[in-house]
């Protein structure tokens, strides 16, 4: 068995005080091309330590004795869909937003904090949200790719920010990152630029699906698939009406 002791750090929040759940889920998938899908058991929050340990193509995070998250091989719930024209994406990031990001400090689409750089704009079909990606050397390791967890930090928000344009048919109340799923065919790499799509998928009373796919000069990078767990009321506010197209 191997252990990795890893220290969670405030720059890599998503909901305040909580880090971001698809940079955590990046750290306990680690290298893996996957498919493979992270459950989250219990939030985490910056300052904690957490130990990643690997078995027998297992992985589990403990917070202490407290089993915190579990990551296996698995199949996606989504498959890649066709590429949306790069020219649609672009007449889409000419356009506003159409809201304001949820958490201003989340390390994947704030807008107060150093992040990642990835543009999320709603597509203009009432059904999809894209994302251009032009990584900063300042996310890249010394062979100039960028770590894995940082691409699950963005399929994270870019999975999430669908509900804004395709609410659920159950709207309202709340939705936390309850598992997260990918499968990756390439890097990325600074000095190219990437595009996302994402989609809502399906969902049900208990939770919410999304799918989304990141696209890069050679084709298809990475698919991957987010289940919100639905909650009462905290954690993400699942709109009850679309807030664009």
């Amino acid at each position: 068995m191997s252990k990795t002791t890893l220290e969670l750090l405030d720059t890599y929040i998503g909901m305040p005080g909580t880090m971001q759940g698809g940079y955590i889920a990046g750290l306990a998938a680690g290298d893996s091309d996957g498919p493979i899908r992270v459950r989250i058991r219990k939030p985490l929050h910056p300052g904690e330590s957490v130990v990643r340990s690997v078995e027998d193509n297992q992985t589990v995070v403990h917070r202490g004795d407290e089993l915190v998250m579990a990551a296996a091989e698995g199949p996606l719930h989504v498959a890649a869909r066709t590429p949306i024209a790069r020219d649609n994406i672009d007449a889409a990031m000419e356009r506003p937003m159409g809201w304001d990001p949820p958490y201003p400090n989340c390390i994947g689409c704030g807008h107060k904090v150093d992040g990642l750089g990835v543009r999320i704009r709603p597509l203009g079909d009432g059904k999809h949200v894209v994302a251009v990606w032009s990584p900063a050397p300042q996310w890249a390791n010394e062979d100039g790719i960028i770590p894995r967890e940082f691409i699950w930090t963005a399929f994270d928000c870019v999975t999430a920010y669908v509900l804004f344009v395709d609410p659920p048919s159950v709207s309202g109340g709340g939705a936390v990152t309850g598992n997260i799923a990918a499968e990756f065919f390439d890097q990325v790499r600074i000095g190219d630029t990437y595009t996302f799509q994402s989609w809502r998928e399906r969902d049900d009373e208990k939770s919410i699906i999304c799918g989304g796919a990141l696209y890069g000069p050679s084709g298809l990078v990475a698919t991957a698939d987010q289940e919100m767990i639905r909650t009462k009321d905290w954690g993400f506010e699942v709109p009850s009406e679309p807030l664009a197209v």
